[in-house]
């Protein structure tokens, strides 16, 4: 084989490699947390039926890992989540698995980090209403207001639906009924949030 033909091969090649790879889902799930997983679901972000246990009743130990090849149809964004063996849950929503290669559940840091977080009122009025949902859930949680509404440039604390998740929807809305929303906030890395 010369090595112009192999030249002009991988010319033809490259793009369609790299293309593969960009929509590979496949990942590998560390367990960080001190309890074995139990469980652990994958599908299609928006689905409402979790379907069948991707372990297959074998569980992953307390700092094991394992790798799932997930079919590379074009869809890289998932929904996932994992049953411990105490039975604590840990969802991620709408998760993109072709540019995330590894997913570690059960870190104590980051599920603690995620139980509130701060908000902050950058805007011109005050704000009267807050809801909160895990990223790409169908219903919204309306917390409660307590104190009143947020006046601008002022500050307050709210305490988040269970789960360890860490991405959230968030929606405000001020007294003169405008609203704002934030889609896929990141509060265990970032737990103080500003709306204006």
């Amino acid at each position: 084989m010369s090595s112009l033909f192999r030249a002009c091969l991988f010319a033809l090649l490259l793009p369609a490699v790299a293309a593969q790879a960009q929509t590979n889902p496949s990942f590998t799930l560390q367990n960080k947390g001190p309890a074995a997983v139990r469980e652990f679901f994958a599908t299609p972000s928006g689905l409402a039926n979790w379907g069948q246990d991707r372990l297959n009743g074998k569980g992953l130990a307390a700092g094991a890992r394992v790798t799932f090849r997930l079919p590379a149809n074009g869809n890289c964004v998932y929904d996932l989540r994992v049953v411990f063996a105490d039975g604590r849950a840990e969802e991620r929503r709408a998760l993109n698995t072709c540019q995330t290669k590894e997913v570690a559940v059960g870190d104590a840091g980051a599920a603690g980090a995620a139980r509130s977080f701060r908000l902050f009122n950058r805007g011109s009025g005050p704000i009267a209403e807050l809801a909160v949902r895990p990223q790409g859930a169908a219903s919204w949680e309306i917390s409660k207001m307590e104190g009143g509404p947020i006046p601008p440039d002022q500050e307050r604390r709210f305490e988040l639906p269970a789960g360890g998740q860490c991405n959230f929807d968030l929606r405000v809305r001020f007294t003169d009924g405008a609203t704002r929303e934030k889609h896929g906030a990141d509060l265990c890395r970032s737990p103080d949030q500003a709306v204006q």
